[in-house]
């Protein structure tokens, strides 16, 4: 409307100046004229137009970015993204994926098989801007992303991109909770992330609480095959694995790894050598199902590993993965109530691990998908080499927990 008005303005201007010049001679000034005015009329119309109106938020990043009124598509780029979308149950918003999350084996695809039908933007783990530009999205979401690169982003796309902070269950719950807290103003889903933020936070209070109420005499656990960037052996850990923490066990690996290229101070994933797994001998192993296929083949006897006390006395567990595309919350709060159970029965006796991993799945998905992340990544059993073991044959190596 503005535009137009301009516009019709501009035309009477414009007939006058004619009507005035065919009455006077030396006219030639006219045309610096209608050119100032050319140039005034076309940059009040484009001063009118914004391309991304509606709300004003601030991302994890500090930037000031413009989001739509009521989003109604979304793409999610980067580690980790499409889980907080499944976390946030808005997951029918996206409207195309990375190309590598359509072979992925994760949970909030299990959750969200549809997702994996979405047309892609790019391949593997790397997005296409012309694909980005052309889809069109309300808006995209992004974590592990510079703000430079967000900006860039958004000028070639010209699409809103928000950066969200990733966070952990450990010293930047915080920065979850954050960015809990603003996927929900977003998405006018404000309680979804309130009940997100209460289960996640009383769970971990529960496990703790139980914890220091323990009877047993204290323990020392180290877990291997934590995922990096890919698949790794038994000699890949964590320091400070989270459902450890939860549970006030003594990690043998706590004093290793500070990070140094990471988004705060805290630690990551580290690459020990054998020979220091052999010297720590833990009480107890845990290994990580996301690296089964390496660790497997690396404690097939005879094994550099076979001195270690949890192998000779059949106290090694397998455990949910950690890392795959990132950390996974509901894998972590799942272990805390299994290693729990395992370690402190005195305070965990009433628990049955199986059904509360059950509840985090729910909860967090809002789908029932335990048995198949059970039956696919066969988390919760007793890990035993059979060459220690001569009285005991594979029938035998139940689950440590039930799974109805």
């Amino acid at each position: 409307m503005h535009k137009a008005a301009g516009l019709q303005a501009f035309g009477r201007f414009c007939r006058a100046l004619s009507d005035r010049g065919g009455q006077k001679q030396g006219g030639s000034w006219h045309l610096p004229m209608i050119m100032i005015m050319t140039a005034v009329v076309a940059s009040s119309c484009g001063s009118s137009r914004q391309p991304h109106e509606g709300r004003l938020i601030t991302d994890s990043a500090g930037r000031q970015v413009t989001v739509p009124d009521t989003v109604k598509s979304v793409i999610a780029l980067k580690s980790g993204t499409l889980r907080l979308l499944s976390y946030m149950k808005v997951t029918h918003l996206v409207s195309h994926i990375e190309g590598s999350e359509q072979r992925r084996n994760v949970l909030y695809l299990f959750a969200n098989p549809h997702l994996r039908e979405l047309p892609p933007i790019g391949a593997g783990n790397n997005y296409d801007t012309e694909l980005l530009a052309a889809a069109a999205p309300d808006l995209i979401l992004a974590t592990f992303m510079s703000p430079l690169e967000a900006d860039r982003l958004e000028q070639l796309t010209r699409r809103p991109v928000v950066l969200l902070e990733y966070g952990d269950l450990g010293e930047r719950r915080t920065k979850l909770f954050g960015t809990l807290t603003l996927l929900g103003t977003i998405f006018h889903r404000e309680e979804r992330a309130d009940t997100l933020i209460n289960y996640i936070e009383t769970t971990i209070n529960e496990c703790t609480r139980r914890a220091a109420a323990a009877t047993e005499k204290p323990c020392s656990a180290y877990i291997g095959g934590v995922a990096y960037n890919g698949a790794h052996g038994i000699t890949s850990t964590e320091p400070d694995y989270p459902p450890f923490a939860m549970l006030s066990v003594y990690n043998v690996a706590a004093g290793l790894g500070l990070r140094v290229n990471g988004d705060a101070p805290g630690h990551e994933v580290v690459f020990i050598d054998p020979e220091q797994l052999i010297q720590w001998n833990p009480d107890i192993l845990f290994l990580d199902a996301a690296g089964s296929r390496i660790w497997e083949e690396e404690l097939a006897a005879p094994s550099v590993f076979s001195p270690l006390k949890a192998l000779r006395e059949g106290k090694a567990y397998t455990v949910l993965p950690y890392n795959w595309n990132t950390t996974n919350y509901e894998n972590l709060l799942c272990n805390a109530w299994y290693i729990g159970s395992l370690l402190m029965p005195s305070a965990f006796g009433d628990v049955d691990a199986g059904q509360k991993g059950r509840e985090v799945m729910q909860l967090l998905y809002g789908a029932d998908i335990y048995d198949r992340a059970v039956d696919y990544y066969q988390p919760f059993r007793q890990y035993l080499d059979f060459s220690m073991h001569d009285n005991i044959s594979s029938a035998d190596t139940l689950p440590a927990i039930r799974h109805e």
